[in-house]
């Protein structure tokens, strides 16, 4: 990369800023699709926890950022992703509210079937989302090593090594060894691209429900 566009490039604080401006975002559009008088069913409910959850792990993500806990920071990317997921499988069912009153009633979302009769398991969800957004699966799998103990966390301690004398220094701590700014880059941009991803697909369904007409019109315009 060049020193130009090097100097172009966002640094953290902006990345962490856009995150936010999409959390922004999100409550304002939910309000303004969800107003005073709605009838909500159990699906809208579903989808107002998924979008509380979506806000609150933003929210909790950036600060573990701005506190340089990285390992956290990548589980909660995981957990994020899972809320796209699982709002997605919403157009895969043949009737969401039953599905949606299901999970309310404390069903797992994995013991529950699709419109074809699939059982809605993790790595079917990932699949059925990565078809539309292939850079899901390989994410999922990186950050799912950081919901479970793994070598991840191993690598994730070591501060600095010396290939000179083969002697590698860890840091018992937690915070992250020093790092430079620039090697949070990528967690946090794929974390603006999940929120973005998960945030549209909230609010996709919120409108379909309850601004179908607004849609229909808009489409005809175009």
């Amino acid at each position: 990369m060049s020193d130009a566009a090097s100097a172009a490039e966002p640094g953290l604080a902006n990345r962490l800023k856009r995150i936010e401006q999409i959390e922004n975002e999100l409550i304002r559009k939910c309000a303004g699709v969800m107003g005073q008088g709605t009838n909500l069913s159990h699906a809208d409910f579903f989808v107002v926890g998924a979008v509380r959850r979506t806000l609150a792990q933003a929210r909790g993500f950036r600060d573990l950022i701005g506190a340089r806990n990285f390992p956290c920071a990548a589980a909660i990317l995981r957990l994020q992703m899972d809320t796209a997921m699982r709002v997605n499988a919403l157009a895969l069912v043949d009737d969401p509210d039953a599905t949606c009153k299901a999970v309310l009633d404390g069903e797992q979302f994995n013991r529950l079937t699709d419109g074809s009769g699939r059982k809605m398991s993790d790595a079917y969800l990932r699949g059925r989302l990565a078809e539309s957004h292939a850079w899901i699966s390989p994410v999922y799998e990186q950050t799912s090593d950081f919901v479970h103990l793994s070598g991840r966390h191993f690598e994730a301690s070591i501060a600095r090594t010396d290939d000179t004398s083969r002697v590698a220094h860890f840091q018992i701590s937690g915070h992250d060894p020093e790092r430079p700014d620039g090697a949070y880059f990528e967690v946090v941009d794929t974390f603006f691209e999940t929120t973005r991803l998960a945030g549209m697909l909230m609010l996709g369904f919120l409108m379909a429900r309850h601004q179908r007409d607004e849609l229909l019109a808009s489409t005809e315009d175009d």
